[in-house]
């Protein structure tokens, strides 16, 4: 039970005392920073809690949700406990046994408060304790609490992303990431995209001097990266190697092969597209070219130096250097 809790028995003896944490002031002095944000949360917090009363010594007659009308609190106002005649810390057993003791139901003037007598008087003398219920769904409460359901509820649920795995995986080098996520997106400042505010823009290629640029072109539809490419990989993705852009952002989302494989193809494959983004800027800023082989040894050199890298910490990537060497036609 989370009552046994040392904290929690500590909160209700000095923090909440006789009343209910739903009654607590926000801006109280008392307790923890952590403790006064608590307090600034309940608003959000009761829209996924309610109680079953049994014997109704833990519920809030007040303040916790057990009714069809959910809150009184919030259905009645501050007059509520003065109309219905029960004071604002009374639990429901605590109002159960005071409509016993008047042997009598009280009637009044409002219909609202005799519906509320009218719950009171049908609830049974359960002895068993009283359910806390959590709300998984739209009107369908349970009495485990589940982080994900609730988390659910709460966020505003986009789609989801299929290409996540492919950017962001585990010894990943975070600036080839970084750019192969920009690429994903299409914010890259290629110079299709810049003619848009400067229509008087070369938008040819500067790495092959043939195309228009785009994202698409520059990886892999450009002669020269796609020669790069080719030279990486072909050896490793045999039949299955392409140079079109969106056929690869959906195999290296996806496990390929074997373990190793799919690291080596996602890793060389943002430091390539990093590569290339590096010299395609260079080359725009007047830098001297470097040619098809230049670029591919230091791709090359990336993936062997992570390879060297992850080696003897016992897991796969150990054999990942033979895999590499072995796809390679000049190793």
């Amino acid at each position: 039970m989370v009552e046994k809790s040392l904290w929690v028995r500590w909160v209700q003896c000095y923090l909440v005392r006789k009343g209910s944490f739903w009654s607590i002031k926000e801006n109280t002095s008392s307790g923890s920073w952590v403790w006064r944000k608590l307090l600034k949360l309940r608003s959000l917090a009761k829209q996924y809690i309610k109680k079953e009363v049994r014997n109704g010594e833990s519920s809030s007659f007040w303040y916790d949700s057990w009714s069809r009308f959910d809150t009184l609190k919030d259905l009645l106002g501050e007059r509520g406990p003065l109309d219905l005649g029960v004071p604002d810390h009374y639990s429901v057993a605590e109002v159960k046994r005071s409509r016993r003791r008047s042997r009598r139901r009280r009637n009044h003037r409002v219909d609202i408060l005799n519906q509320i007598e009218e719950v009171i008087s049908r609830l049974d003398n359960d002895s068993d304790e009283d359910i806390v219920l959590w709300k998984h769904a739209e009107g369908k409460f349970k009495t485990n609490f589940s982080t994900s359901k609730t988390w659910n509820q709460i966020r505003n649920v986009r789609p989801v992303c299929t290409w996540h795995k492919g950017v962001w995986f585990s010894q990943s080098t975070p600036k080839y990431a970084f750019t192969m996520w920009v690429a994903i997106k299409r914010r890259l400042q290629t110079t299709d995209r810049m003619q848009q505010w400067n229509s008087s823009i070369n938008t040819t290629c500067v790495l092959c001097n043939d195309m228009p640029e785009s994202c698409a072109h520059l990886f892999f539809g450009c002669r020269y990266s796609g020669m790069i490419w080719r030279k990486l990989v072909e050896g490793m993705m045999k039949d299955a190697f392409t140079v079109d852009w969106s056929e690869l952002i959906s195999i290296v989302s996806k496990s390929w092969v074997t373990p190793i494989k799919t690291f080596i193809l996602r890793y060389v494959m943002q430091a390539t597209v990093y590569t290339i983004w590096w010299e395609r800027n260079a080359r725009r800023h007047g830098e001297k070219p470097r040619d098809i082989d230049c670029l591919t040894k230091l791709v090359d050199k990336y993936m062997r130096l992570k390879l060297l890298s992850l080696k003897g910490r016992g897991d796969y990537y150990e054999d990942g250097l033979i895999t590499w060497f072995g796809a390679q036609p000049n190793s």
